[in-house]
């Protein structure tokens, strides 16, 4: 595995942010109830996006010092759990959106506590690219 691999991956994962973060500002302008806790996701969405730019500058740039397998290979599993978490991250949004009348109710209830995990989800991954990151640029 190459690291352009890794750059098509990154575009992919950069499509992914995009779309959940307006999912995710969608959902906090129609249901203002919600807004600390979509606030604390759309936030670790734009730190992943905080890191991916600067590790897809650097894969790019590391065209004639090739980078060890294992190191890219976890950079690639661990974007791909990204795009799985943000694709999760908008069927979970959805989800609350479709039943207008229950939404505040089925959020209180449920909705926070799915938010935190997949929050906590994406940190997790973001960490883990941001060591990427700077092991990459060593």
């Amino acid at each position: 595995m190459d690291p352009l691999s890794i750059v098509t991956a990154s575009l992919s994962l950069a499509t992914g942010i995009t779309k959940a973060s307006l999912t995710v500002s969608q959902f906090a302008r129609e249901f203002r109830d919600s807004a600390e806790d979509i606030d604390a996701l759309s936030k670790e969405i734009q730190a992943l996006a905080a890191v991916l730019d600067p590790l897809t500058r650097s894969l790019t740039r590391r065209h004639a010092c090739p980078l060890p397998e294992a190191l890219v290979l976890q950079v690639d599993n661990t974007m791909s759990g990204c795009i799985v978490v943000l694709a999760q991250i908008e069927e979970t949004i959805q989800k609350y959106q479709h039943d207008r009348i229950w939404t505040l109710a089925k959020w209180v209830i449920f909705g926070k506590d799915d938010a935190l995990k997949l929050r906590e989800s994406l940190e997790a991954y973001t960490m883990a690219l941001s060591i990427g990151l700077h092991a990459i640029s060593l």
